[in-house]
């Protein structure tokens, strides 16, 4: 609080001896509003009706040994039934055991490699929630919905996370092959199995054959930022479509208090339930001081000078006000993702029974890691903090990455991203974006020159509250658009023909 007082004085003062010159901050979305001669279609037949019999497929990924291959192989089943030209025309090759790499062949003249990613596999459903739902969780139930400017809503897990960008991949596919388009340069597409786990059994055994091959793309398409919509500072009402040009990296870690225990008739003043309780309040301060890493560089340059003039002055003059505009990123649980290796418990355990006190605590926590630190640091700060209360750290499995390399934003590769996004949004802006939760493309590192996260739709609070919660649901209107961008992209990146 001293620290926000100290720096809001510090820029008034500026502001009043003139010490804060006059903004000139140069506006770059012009950059992504060259006209392309790219064309979208009207949606294939039935495309509402093939994303929600998707959502009807329970392909949820919860541990290795418990995926259902009976459910998986019906999925693959209906993705063959639904988009015959896709799998006549293009080159298909299964990976352990439900992953899926499509080839789409160039021209001879092609000398790139793209690479597109989306993931079959869903998060459980909490069975208490279920009472919540308008819908059922795989039902794929259409619900019409007359106050929210939509056609209506397509209910169920997967919807956003990540059966919508898989489903609208093989529309733009199947629609392009139907109408003759032939890609200069070579497409390829990943559909993972388990991805919400890690994606070790699936993407990852994709890139080792791509490794083996010598097989390198010039850039990855995979799920990530959104466009949003009145979560910028600044940019209430303006859509912003948010492209990850890196990823947070993640570290679950295990901190363990033992403390002899006894009888609860006769406890003592610090038990190990009260050590690790200590330990996990001491944790919401934090394990490192905020920043901005690489990537929000670039969402500063991007976005700076769009907002309001007190905002401009603000960023422009970041030598002076940094310390401020960390402080307002601290305000909301999206801004202290972006600027923070965050740090929280997610399980606790300890006790046997009602009249014991137990001698033993146990407190796992996730963090994720920010691009210029490594989970060596993280581990070696719960270290530090648990000894404090008598606790010691290990990792908790082996499910664990530092951030991603930070992709470059000036490449003619993400303005087309960028291009596609106006084409398709043309009210939206364009910004880069740290992705702060994990993707299969983590397992693609050193494969590609750049990898960008970005799923094309327009989401509130509300739609993004439904990820891996409760009311899942899709806008038609929104999926639609998904697929509208695919088929830009795929002309885009490919630079590919229709028939004369």
């Amino acid at each position: 609080m001293k620290k926000y007082i100290l720096s809001t004085l510090i820029l008034v003062f500026a502001v009043l001896v003139g010490l804060v010159p006059l903004v000139n901050l140069k506006s770059i979305q012009s950059y992504y509003e060259v006209p392309t001669e790219a064309v979208v279609f009207p949606p294939l037949r039935g495309s509402q009706d093939r994303l929600a019999k998707s959502i009807q497929f329970e392909t949820i990924s919860q541990h290795p040994r418990m995926l259902d291959t009976a459910t998986f192989d019906a999925f693959g089943q209906f993705l063959r039934a639904s988009y015959p030209g896709v799998f006549d025309m293009l080159e298909v090759d299964t990976f352990s055991t439900h992953t899926y790499l499509l080839h789409w062949p160039g021209t001879e003249a092609a000398t790139k490699n793209y690479l597109f990613i989306a993931h079959q596999d869903v998060v459980p459903v909490d069975r208490k929630s279920i009472a919540e739902w308008s819908a059922g969780p795989f039902s794929g139930d259409f619900v019409t919905d007359s106050t929210a400017g939509v056609e209506g809503w397509i209910y169920g897990r997967g919807t956003l996370d990540d059966k919508s960008a898989l489903i609208a991949l093989m529309e733009t596919m199947e629609s392009l092959s139907y109408s003759g388009f032939q890609p200069k340069e070579h497409l390829y597409f990943c559909f993972g199995q388990d991805e919400e786990i890690g994606g070790k059994a699936g993407a990852a055994v994709v890139a080792a054959h791509c490794r083996a091959k010598g097989l390198r793309f010039d850039a990855i398409l995979d799920e990530g930022g959104i466009i949003s919509k009145g979560s910028i500072p600044g940019l209430k009402d303006t859509p912003v479509a948010l492209i990850g040009s890196a990823e947070k990296g993640y570290l679950s870690v295990e901190v363990t208090f033992n403390l002899a225990g006894g009888h609860s008739s006769m406890p003592n003043t610090e038990t190990a339930i009260t050590r690790a309780t200590a330990f996990t309040n001491a944790l919401n301060d934090g394990l490192f001081q905020s920043e901005f890493s690489a990537p929000l560089e670039g969402f500063i340059t991007h976005l700076a000078p769009e907002m309001p003039w007190a905002l401009k002055s603000v960023f422009a003059n970041r030598f002076l006000t940094e310390p401020l505009l960390l402080n307002i990123y601290q305000q909301s649980h999206t801004g202290r993702a972006l600027t923070n290796n965050t740090a929280v418990a997610t399980m606790i355990s300890s006790g046997i029974k009602d009249n014991v006190v137990p001698a033993s605590a146990r407190v796992v926590c996730n963090t994720r890691i920010l691009p210029g630190t490594t989970p060596e640091d993280v581990l070696e700060r719960y270290a530090a903090l648990a000894a404090k209360f008598g606790g010691t750290a290990t990792p908790y499995n082996t499910i664990s990455s530092g951030a991603s390399p930070t992709s470059s934003t000036e490449h003619t590769d993400f303005v087309k991203i960028g291009q596609a996004v106006k084409h398709v949004f043309p009210e939206a802006l364009v910004s880069p974006y740290l992705t702060i939760g994990g993707t299969d493309s983590k397992n693609f590192e050193g494969l590609a020159k750049n990898t960008y996260r970005f799923l094309p739709i327009v989401l509130g609070a509300e739609e993004v509250g439904g990820i891996h919660g409760t009311n899942e649901r899709i806008s038609v209107d929104g999926f639609n658009k998904m697929v509208d961008f695919y088929t830009v992209m795929m002309q885009l990146w490919s630079a590919g023909k229709f028939p004369e």
